[in-house]
């Protein structure tokens, strides 16, 4: 009698076999697409177990291997569609490979963020992503993680730690934007502003520092990476009497609520007031008119994190990555001069 591998439908690999008319070694190799085999034969045998219903047994798997082939990332908030679309070219990137994505989201809380960090670690993913919800409060969730499996940082970072991170070069990003509005300075002399996304995490901090750094003599408001705060920097800068200016934002979802509140005052954008945002993921092709900003190298960021996690599955050594430096992306919020 064969060995019989059974699947969580109870269908088993012997099945499968007998279905095909194959061996049960060579339904493992279809099957975990470890080895090359022929086409034919490997379409045969996923066929059979289509027809048959297997379901491969992930559990069993993951006791032989000691590999759970999983890994999770957990993220600052889902309702921010910045968040959600990182989210979504994470996955995206694993896609074509047997590594599965494991989402959790911290709601904006440390409290709930080392909970994820500890659900993940219950359930013995290979590895965690970890977007920290804030520079200082999530150095405990990032330790526990790091102490256990191979752990990432992305996007924002945690200040000292030497756990490996990926994100975006902010400071050169706000370059961009401050050479693009030194540009303009012979047409539309008028006034700079900047609206920060507070300073709890990396990117709100560094986005801040670096434009204040390039440009000092801009009106510079902070708040948090959120629509309603660039609605509520909107009128505070139509409240206190200007009718014209730039305004630059440290996120596109804060520009997105700065130009909707400018337009529903009866303000011309960009006639009046030039409008610059910054990531270029996410909701921001809903932007009307189309959003000035500095695209984030998802692709580039997310492709990084793939082959730390492949390094770490194999056993195989990898190193902390520099930063991807983004580019300035002109459209009609702050055209060209």
């Amino acid at each position: 009698m064969g060995i019989r591998t059974e699947g969580s439908s109870g269908v088993t690999g012997h099945d499968v076999a007998l279905h095909a008319g194959v061996s049960i070694a060579t339904v493992s190799r279809a099957l975990s697409g470890n080895r090359q085999m022929s086409d034919e034969l490997k379409a045969r045998v996923l066929d059979s177990a289509e027809a048959l219903g297997y379901q491969v047994n992930l559990v069993g798997r993951a006791l032989r291997k000691k590999l759970t082939s999983t890994f999770g990332l957990v993220i600052p908030d889902l309702e921010n569609p910045f968040f959600s679309s990182l989210a979504q070219n994470v996955s995206r990137s694993f896609a074509q490979s047997e590594v599965d994505v494991l989402i959790a989201s911290a709601d904006n809380d440390v409290v709930r963020e080392l909970r994820a960090v500890q659900s993940f670690l219950g359930r013995q993913v290979d590895g965690i992503v970890l977007i920290p919800h804030d520079e200082k409060e999530s150095r405990t969730a990032l330790e526990n993680a790091s102490r256990l499996v191979p752990t990432i940082q992305f996007d924002r970072f945690v200040p000292g730690s030497d756990v490996p991170f990926v994100g975006c070069d902010n400071r050169f990003g706000m370059k961009l934007v401050a050479e693009h509005i030194a540009k303009h300075g012979q047409v539309f002399p008028e006034k700079v502003f900047f609206v920060g996304g507070g300073q709890s995490s990396s990117s709100g901090r560094e986005r801040s520092s670096a434009f204040m750094e390039f440009m000092p003599e801009a009106n510079f408001r902070d708040g948090s990476f959120g629509f309603s705060w660039g609605q509520e920097a909107a009128r505070q800068i139509l409240s206190e009497g200007h009718q014209k200016g730039i305004i630059a934002c440290a996120a596109d979802v804060i520009a997105l609520g700065v130009s909707s509140m400018l337009i529903s005052m009866g303000r011309s954008v960009p006639e009046d007031f030039r409008v610059i945002g910054f990531d270029d993921v996410g909701v921001s092709f809903l932007a009307h008119p189309t959003l000035t900003t500095v695209r984030q190298p998802v692709a580039e960021m997310t492709s990084a994190i793939g082959q730390i996690i492949s390094a770490s599955q194999a056993s195989e050594e990898f190193r902390p990555l520099g930063l991807f430096r983004p580019a300035l992306v002109v459209r009609e919020s702050s055209p060209k001069p």
